[in-house]
């Protein structure tokens, strides 16, 4: 995922380790789901933009698929390399570009955007999600191209803010631990991660700390975002199911036009 200019570090240190601290993600499904989504909604599409593309296992995935024409973007040039280095090992067609999706300066168009991973919570104020969706539908193919963003809500942080702590080792020797809080009054999530490299005997050889956060938005919130963006809302999800998102959801998909 991808963040405006003053949170870049935050990815500096995590990269080597983010596919580790993902490792329960289902990335196949949520591939297939997109997709699905895809199909649905803009059957033609061929160009696709990836907004905060992290290591680039999603844009990958669709690849594979060998239907899309796929560029993928982050602002982290850390998770960038790591992300070209498995499409070199999987030889993949995917182009991949440095971009931050709080200041796009691509031009497109494009027949599908998406935004997923909860990025778009990376963006902490009403204005900063309006100003990237009329962006976003600024390079859109015209009447046709949808954009596709996930976002999570106050219930997900309610209900799993302590059930996302975690811990572990990577087989190249980084021990993470990650720290989850949800601040409900403002409305912000922290995931504090504290990173350490170790020797071959454990003696820790650096730390890092990164702090991440992101704001959580209700469904009435985001649906008058996209609006006075611009957009026509043509599908809500309950997270990653073709059923109906509802005011209850923990995570939700938007497909915009």
């Amino acid at each position: 995922m991808s963040l405006h200019k003053h949170n870049l570090s935050i990815y500096t240190h995590l990269a080597p380790v983010y596919d580790d601290v993902m490792r329960n993600v289902d990335y196949e499904d949520w591939a297939d789901f997109i997709d699905a989504l895809i199909v649905e909604h803009n059957e033609e599409a061929r160009s696709v933009l990836e907004l905060g593309c992290g290591t680039g296992t999603l844009s990958l995935l669709l690849d594979e698929l060998d239907v899309y024409d796929i560029t993928a973007t982050d602002i982290s040039p850390e998770m960038l390399q790591v992300a070209r280095d498995k499409a070199d090992f999987q030889q993949a067609k995917v182009t991949f570009e440095q971009v931050d999706f709080t200041d796009i300066r691509l031009n497109g168009p494009y027949d599908v955007v998406f935004l997923v991973f909860d990025g778009i919570n990376y963006l902490t104020t009403p204005e900063s999600v309006t100003r990237v969706m009329q962006r976003v539908r600024s390079i859109l193919t015209p009447e046709t191209g949808i954009f596709i963003l996930d976002f999570t809500t106050p219930h997900n942080s309610q209900r799993n803010a302590e059930d996302m702590n975690d811990e572990g080792v990577t087989p190249d020797n980084w021990r993470f631990v990650r720290v989850s809080r949800f601040l409900e009054a403002e409305k912000l999530h922290y995931n504090e991660f504290t990173l350490e490299k170790l020797s071959d005997k454990e003696v820790v050889l650096s730390r890092h700390r990164e702090v991440h956060v992101q704001r959580v938005y209700t469904l009435a919130e985001m649906r008058g975002f996209a609006r006075e963006a611009g957009f026509a809302i043509l599908a809500e999800y309950d997270g990653f199911d073709m059923v109906p998102a509802t005011a209850n959801s923990d995570r939700v998909t938007l497909v915009l036009q």
